[in-house]
């Protein structure tokens, strides 16, 4: 169970890292939305500013997710409580835009990515268990008193 725990947690690390480059290119589309329209310049600029910041935060929390998923196979617990703020945003990002945008399935897709990491990070939480051969011999060899 923690094998798959700590895949699907990487998993969903990755996915929302690279997601960020989607979500950046995207951009385009929304120039191409927006740019035939009389908006107000200072608007128009603070929205892309905005979109490029939204994607700057996904390549961050996916890098967090990624660096915890090292802390874990380390055997130490202590990141998971980021995993949980990560997991719970994607999640209630998802329910709102869901209900916000009238049942669009896209944001099901948070929904499922949040849900995945904050069950694979609860599996997870004892995070005393060191999962390569070399950590199990280190551990089995430490004598001193914990």
């Amino acid at each position: 169970m923690r094998r798959l725990s700590l895949f699907v947690f990487l998993v969903v690390g990755v996915v929302i890292g690279l997601g960020a480059f989607g979500h950046g290119h995207a951009a385009q589309r929304v120039h191409a939305a927006i740019d035939q329209f009389p908006i107000d310049p200072v608007i128009a600029a603070t929205l892309y500013i905005v979109w490029y910041f939204v994607s700057g935060c996904m390549i961050l929390f996916g890098a967090t997710i990624i660096w915890a998923w090292f802390r874990l196979r380390a055997g130490d617990a202590s990141s998971l409580f980021v995993a949980y703020l990560i997991g719970a945003f994607y999640v209630v990002t998802g329910v709102g835009g869901m209900i916000y945008r009238h049942g669009d399935l896209f944001w099901a897709f948070f929904i499922v990515l949040g849900g995945l990491l904050l069950v694979s990070s609860f599996a997870l939480r004892s995070g005393n268990v060191p999962v390569t051969l070399a950590e199990r011999g280190a551990r089995a060899t430490d004598t001193s008193v914990s």
